[in-house]
């Protein structure tokens, strides 16, 4: 039965067609490091190590087999399955899209996946032929998919927007301290003369009709599922569950959790003046917002939840991490000691006023081009908005300076905190050690695989 998923038939095997030629090789190496960074900036572990695996093969002159890339480059296929792992067809369709929106506007050579074969093939680009403007017939889509979302979402970006600029316009920028600049955590940034970016962890959003309400005549709500981050994943969660086909819908919808937004505020105005007010405002950006090209030209200053970092920040801070995430972003795994630290956060209790434990984070790292990152982290709000308090506080960070190792590989440091309900008490630090930072942005593969990866490499197991 087709999926709709551009791919062989399941289980069949690509026939091999020899090593290519060394010049030709050559040239599809060559291309591919351009796309390489693209590929990398669309959110998804699998498109990179899916790339990079077909890329291999490609060289070698041995396309792989579906069950093989699911074996190999995801991690998933396991024996008696027969290569049936729709999965692998919904990324190298992917795939297929991300190369063609690289190369939209880019006239040359450019590299593509032929249809029905799993491997890279180097073309020239051909002037397309012009057609005939085509008429757009009358929607005839259900009220409920006709309902504008996209300039709903427009106008609060806009007045998210406006509201910002207003409050930096109007609200003058506290001086930072003078001791704030000097310390272990900012001291690289304050330093720095690229313009600083500050990015949100946020989240994805799906409208869903009730059941039995695919006609528009009932509203949709908005769903958060953790598992499901962008259009491609509800593609797949819909694959192990087609009962919820024409209910569950992409509206290109995303949030940030008021935690993160309100951890803002004095770490913005310091950062307006940890260097002496003279350069221009940081830029504020969600995570899903983020580039190659922003990581690249700008200081970064991370502000939200684990699960909120994204895939350009969140592989190489954990390369360079002595932590791997746990079962979920409420736990980290101390991979010195195996010790778990995991937050209360999660655990419902009808007392709001017994107090729980919540875990914070802060990390100084190296950036891809010389340039510097800050990762301000809280597993729950409570342990962000301690943070982000601490960030800020020049007597809170001796400890970092007076502990941490000034080599030019960064530090990470783990924190205790106190909450009760949505409070934050205290925070003690736990833990303080430097990062391996060496070689993280040129990591073709994910560091682990990740609580949020589960309908990546799921989608057949979840039928």
């Amino acid at each position: 039965m087709s999926d709709g998923i551009d791919g062989p038939p399941p289980g069949s095997v690509p026939v091999p067609n020899g090593p290519a030629e060394p010049d030709e090789s050559a040239r599809l190496l060559a291309e591919a490091q351009g796309v390489r960074a693209a590929i990398r900036g669309k959110r998804s572990d699998k498109l990179s190590r899916l790339f990079e695996f077909l890329l291999e093969r490609t060289i070698a002159g041995r396309p792989p087999s579906e069950l093989e890339i699911a074996r190999e480059a995801f991690a998933s296929g396991r024996e008696g399955e027969g290569g049936q792992d729709a999965t692998v067809r919904v990324y190298v369709h992917r795939l297929r899209k991300a190369l063609e929106t690289v190369y939209a506007a880019r006239p040359g050579p450019r590299i593509t996946i032929p249809k029905g074969e799993y491997r890279l093939v180097l073309i020239q680009d051909e002037p397309a032929e012009e057609t005939p403007e085509a008429v757009q017939a009358p929607s005839s889509a259900p009220a409920a998919a006709r309902f504008p979302w996209k300039l709903v979402a427009a106008a609060l970006v806009v007045l998210l927007s406006a509201n910002l600029v207003a409050w930096m316009v109007l609200v003058r920028p506290a001086p930072a301290p003078p001791a704030l600049a000097g310390t272990r955590l900012w001291q690289a940034i304050a330093q720095d003369h690229r313009p600083i970016t500050v990015v949100l962890g946020d989240y994805y959003l799906f409208a869903e009709s009730p059941a039995g309400t695919t006609d528009g005549t009932a509203p949709p709500r908005l769903v958060r599922n953790p598992a499901i981050n962008a259009r491609e994943d509800l593609d797949i969660y819909l694959m192990a569950h087609p009962e919820k086909i024409g209910r569950a819908v992409d509206r290109d919808l995303r949030y940030v959790p008021s935690g993160a937004v309100a951890a803002l505020g004095d770490l913005f105005r310091a950062l307006s003046a940890l260097r002496g007010g003279q350069a221009a405002p940081p830029s504020l950006i969600a995570a899903s917002q983020l580039t190659p090209d922003i990581l690249k030209t700008s200081d970064v200053v991370y502000v939200g939840q684990f699960s909120g970092l994204g895939t350009l920040l969140r592989n190489p801070l954990f390369q360079a991490s002595g932590f791997k995430v746990g079962s979920t972003y409420d736990e980290l795994i101390d991979g010195a000691s195996g010790h778990l630290y995991r937050s209360d956060g999660g655990i419902v209790q009808a007392d709001e006023h017994i107090p729980r434990r919540d875990f914070g984070y802060l990390a100084s790292l190296p950036g891809p081009s010389g340039n510097h990152l800050v990762v301000i982290v809280g597993m729950r709000d409570p342990a962000l908005l301690q943070m982000a308090e601490l960030a800020v506080a020049p007597d809170r960070l001796k400890p970092l300076d007076q502990q941490a190792a000034r080599g030019i590989g960064g530090f990470e440091a783990l924190y205790q905190v106190r909450t009760m309900g949505a409070l934050n008490l205290d925070g003690a630090l736990l833990l303080l050690r430097p990062l391996r930072s060496g070689g993280i942005w040129d990591q073709p593969n994910a560091s682990q695989r990740f609580p949020d990866d589960a309908y990546e490499g799921a989608g057949h197991a979840r039928r």
